[in-house]
């Protein structure tokens, strides 16, 4: 009874233990998704809105942490854009109604087209 109770445990320790692995291991970005800080607020021209779950990441790439989603119904304050290394537009932004500030690709807002000035001029 005792060996199999040590059995038991050392299995469930053993399987605690891959869990916390693998959950640290997912949480850390790609390097490609640091660096990627707050920008000066270039645009003022409206006629962006969020898509209904538009994801808000760290960086300008699908792989990076979703910080939030962003819906139709709540406020944007996009500040700039910037094209990433895979030739993908994104803008940098704040969702007014929740305070999460990051990145969301262009094709997941809505956009009536205007210019917006580059993160990086």
């Amino acid at each position: 009874m005792r060996s199999r109770l040590l059995a038991s445990m050392g299995a469930l320790a053993l399987t605690l233990g891959g869990l916390l692995a693998t959950a640290s291991s997912a949480a850390a970005d790609p390097a490609h998704c640091s660096g990627w800080t707050t920008h000066p607020d270039y645009y003022s021209s409206g006629g962006i809105t969020f898509k209904d779950g538009t994801y808000i990441r760290t960086g300008p790439y699908t792989d990076c942490t979703a910080l939030g989603q962003g819906f139709h119904s709540q406020g944007i304050n996009v500040h700039c854009a910037t094209t990433n290394g895979n030739g993908v537009l994104w803008v940098y932004l704040v969702d007014t109604s929740t305070g999460v500030a990051g990145w969301s690709a262009m094709s997941a807002l809505n956009w009536n087209g205007g210019f917006i000035a580059d993160c990086y001029q």
